[in-house]
């Protein structure tokens, strides 16, 4: 695989989860990328060809876009790679996507958007502005100066925000509610207004994605389940079939898992 990393600048570190990842990524002809859930929201700004999007509950549809925004999900995309895959990836916080975007995340929770239905989405100038650079490096520094344009303070509410952290690290919701001030009613619904899932599949996901990255950094399975609070290593197999459509022992694709790839370097 080619490409390039960015670090993340200062002012855009709450609104990233990851720096920016360029990749260049040449597969079989009718390869299929399994896109997994995580806790963070997708921009693809694909160059060469538009990205192939689809879900796997509905392997025969999909829509091909520039550039695209894909909300928190609990089910697997489909990338059709038609054997070449080139362009960049975001991970947008909660944060980001209002400061950067104008939108809350659970505008976009469950499905993808084209970035230009956006209310401060990338324009299609913007896309060729970035794609037109001569290489990834310059490709990514004009992203993060469109970035950092239109870049606006704005954030969801504290409490709610609060609400998310405590989830993500497994706090049980009555617990959370309790925390927050709130019953578990108004909790739910605040939640879901701005994330687009419930504070229980916020739970899920995140114990996911966590137990996910410790297997991909080397983990057993059974150590995972146990240091991400899972039943036993029975319940990691069915919550991983769950989210990312195989089990955890299947092949590993040709396509690289992009969160991973930037994990490590993010520290630098």
């Amino acid at each position: 695989m080619d490409g390039a990393l960015r670090p993340l600048h200062p002012a855009l570190r709450d609104c990233l989860a990851v720096p920016l990842v360029a990749y260049d990524v040449k597969l079989p002809i009718n390869a299929v990328h399994i896109g997994e859930p995580s806790t963070a929201a997708t921009v693809i700004i694909a160059v060469d060809e538009p990205l192939d999007l689809g879900w796997l509950d509905d392997p025969n549809r999909s829509t091909a876009r520039w550039c695209s925004l894909s909300g928190l999900h609990l089910r697997p995309a489909l990338i059709h790679t038609h054997g070449l895959q080139r362009g960049i990836h975001l991970a947008v916080t909660s944060v980001g996507c209002r400061a950067l975007f104008g939108l809350p995340i659970g505008a976009v929770a469950g499905h993808s958007v084209d970035m230009t239905d956006l209310p401060r989405g990338l324009t299609a100038a913007e896309h060729e502005a970035i794609v037109s650079r001569a290489s990834w490096n310059d490709r990514l520094a004009a992203l993060e100066g469109l970035l950092l344009a239109r870049l606006e303070r704005q954030s969801p509410a504290p409490d709610v925000v609060a609400a998310w952290a405590l989830l993500g690290r497994g706090v049980p919701v009555a617990r959370v509610a309790d925390e927050v001030g709130w019953s578990r009613r108004h909790l739910s619904n605040r939640v879901r207004a701005e994330f687009g899932i419930s504070p229980k599949e916020v739970s899920r996901l995140a114990r996911f994605e966590r137990a996910r990255s410790l297997v991909s950094n080397g983990m057993t399975l059974a150590d995972a389940a146990h240091t991400c609070g899972y039943a036993d290593q029975s319940h990691l197999s069915r919550e991983w079939k769950d989210f990312a459509g195989r089990s955890p022992t299947a092949s590993t694709e040709e396509f690289p898992n992009l969160h991973d790839l930037v994990l490590a370097p993010a520290q630098d």
